[in-house]
């Protein structure tokens, strides 16, 4: 490395070329002066075992390290609660609802404003029907038979509490109630679901009776089989003739797409559902010998247990004395407590009309 005059034109008169070297072999290195008056130093020289280009190399390094010293780095102040003292941590304000559930059933039944503490109607259970006579014939009175029936209505419930200091502490945050009450609200939808489907009042007074527990009259024990295209339709067919008509069918994933891969056995692909027909949207869903079949996460998953549900919507409703409500509840303490509540009952005014096929592996 030869460092003459020309390398240094413009620096000031008491420049030295050799300070540029880092201290730690600066001493070691052979300085001389050429002919010329420029000098210069050796660190390589095979025939005397000068060997100095990894002392060159690391003082290059170190003075690089020296030179790029910031102030201030990521470093800085130390390490914090969660992070070092000068850099804020940032959490995004849209939380991930990973106990997501979606409520087709709840979306699909008509509700229905009722009064009193019972839903109340009147089936017509059988006609007298008509009879052929001769001319001035006596004819006697075909009477006709109905009954009553009450389904009481149900109280539901999700309640809230959110602390005074909360609110201004994570102003500019997240707005803690609205954030409690979008939860709730989920809460409310997704109970409603579970009782359309599993409501059992015998293990739970305070709850209604859903589909599984109320199709009675009409049901087939698969016994750990598996459902077939023939056997779906004999459902139909029962439901037929029983004066029902079939128009929507819910189970399992798991079922929905082996029913889904009976259908593409001998079809390219399936009916896709019409768009006034499921406006919310339900992936997967697909159409049957005009009935719409859906998956639903609530209901049965585990082993033989599974089923589906062969539904005529004419006959499925909700029942509703109060809709779903807010009410801000009275507290002297530094709180604010409230109540989302409901008065509703899932009613089934047929339910000889329809059936469900359970034990399904």
């Amino acid at each position: 490395m030869i460092m003459d005059k020309a390398h240094y034109q413009g620096q000031p008169d008491n420049f030295d070329p050799i300070t540029e070297f880092d201290k730690s072999f600066a001493g070691a290195l052979q300085v001389r002066k050429d002919q010329f008056g420029g000098m210069s130093a050796e660190y390589w020289n095979p025939f005397t075992g000068l060997d100095m280009k990894k002392q060159i190399l690391d003082a290059h390094v170190a003075k690089a390290a020296r030179i790029n010293k910031v102030s201030i780095d990521s470093q800085t102040g130390g390490e914090g609660t969660a992070g070092t003292a000068l850099i804020p941590v940032y959490v995004d304000p849209l939380y991930v609802d990973r106990t997501i559930r979606e409520t087709p059933l709840r979306n699909l039944y008509p509700r229905r404003a009722v009064r009193g503490a019972t839903y109340d109607y009147i089936p017509l259970t059988s006609k007298g029907g008509a009879v052929w006579a001769a001319e001035n014939a006596v004819i006697a009175d075909q009477v006709d038979v109905y009954d009553r029936v009450s389904v009481y209505i149900k109280f539901l419930y999700a309640k809230g509490r959110i602390s005074g200091p909360s609110i201004p502490m994570m102003q500019g945050f997240i707005d803690p109630t609205q954030l409690d009450m979008a939860v709730k609200t989920a809460s409310i939808m997704e109970a409603e679901e579970d009782a359309i489907i599993n409501g059992d009042a015998s293990t739970n007074t305070e709850e209604p009776n859903g589909l599984i527990i109320g199709i009675t009259t009409n049901t087939t024990n698969r016994s750990g089989g598996l459902p077939t295209l023939p056997l779906i339709r004999a459902e139909f067919d029962t439901a037929y003739n029983a004066n029902g008509q079939i128009n929507l069918c819910v189970t399992d994933t798991t079922t929905h797409s082996y029913i889904k891969g009976l259908l593409m056995d001998f079809q390219r692909s399936v009916d896709r559902p019409a768009k006034d027909s499921l406006a919310f949207g339900i992936p997967g869903a697909f159409v049957f010998d005009e009935a719409l079949f859906i998956k639903d996460k609530f209901m049965p998953t585990t082993a033989a247990a599974k089923r589906i549900l062969f539904l005529d919507m004419r006959y499925n409703f909700m029942a509703v004395l109060l809709d779903l409500t807010f009410e801000q509840k009275y507290n002297e303490n530094d709180n604010y407590p409230y109540l989302l509540k409901e008065y509703i009952t899932p009613v089934n005014t047929f339910e000889s009309a329809q059936t469900q096929m359970y034990g399904i592996a």
